[in-house]
């Protein structure tokens, strides 16, 4: 099975993603919570990239790569899109949670990612945008 797949940036790749992710995590020896932990982080990240890097443009395309190596998995997505905002993942890592208000229409993805992996890192590469999480297999 491939460890890359690329969807259409549709909210309807969020659920062949979930499968693709899924079928990726099947043989590692992790429980449900982190299994799902890394299931959200991720469909988090892709609802971000198709909603307002790509505009929900589905000619428009985004890839997904999977990783597991030795004590750690890595998600790294790639999108050709509007540039990340730098400022809000600093933002997202500074906010308490309960600063975030459940109503509210943006930011909260970005807190939920960071409670859900270990590490996250948005890079912007050649014109692309580089999201890169990592979550320890111990965690």
């Amino acid at each position: 099975m491939p460890n890359a797949i690329t969807l259409p940036a549709a909210l309807a790749s969020l659920s062949p993603l979930a499968t693709w992710l899924a079928e990726k995590m099947a043989p590692l020896h992790v429980n449900d919570e982190w299994r799902f932990a890394l299931d959200l982080a991720a469909c988090e990240a892709a609802t971000n990239i198709i909603r307002h890097a790509l505009h929900e443009d589905e000619h428009r395309l985004f890839s997904v790569e999977f990783t597991a190596v030795r004590q750690e998995v890595t998600v790294r997505f790639t999108d050709a899109g509007d540039e990340f905002p730098l400022q809000r993942l600093a933002e997202a890592h500074n906010q308490p949670l309960s600063d975030v208000s459940p109503l509210s229409e943006s930011g909260r993805g970005l807190k939920l990612i960071l409670l859900c992996v270990d590490e996250l890192k948005v890079e912007r590469h050649s014109g692309e945008n580089v999201t890169t999480f990592k979550k320890f297999l111990s965690s």
